[in-house]
């Protein structure tokens, strides 16, 4: 099992831990304790929220641009397509996406 939960230092400083916690078994099979291992994921979750703030930014600043912003993949697929462009084209996002 993994469990995410806040550990707060001595100094009263917040980290973020996630732990892997698997029963250990005695030689007859019974649960005879736990043998748990836990990750200091801190740096990762704070990465991980800055990534986000800055993917919704990016997607805001496409969205709201007063010019036809539109992206497609290596196949020619549209995989983007803002309120600009669907306002100067008249295909909606929902018609031109894949």
């Amino acid at each position: 099992l993994n469990f995410e939960f806040p550990l707060f230092s001595k100094d009263g400083s917040r980290r973020e831990i996630l732990l892997n916690a698997t029963t250990r078994r005695g030689s007859d099979g019974q649960v005879v304790g736990v043998i748990g291992v836990g990750q200091d994921i801190t740096d990762l979750r704070k990465i991980t929220a800055e990534q986000k703030s800055l993917a919704d930014d990016l997607q805001r600043l496409i969205d709201t641009a007063n010019a036809p912003i539109f992206g497609t993949d290596v196949e020619g697929r549209v995989t983007e397509w803002n309120r600009m462009a669907a306002s100067l084209s008249g295909f909606s996002k929902e018609e031109t996406m894949g």
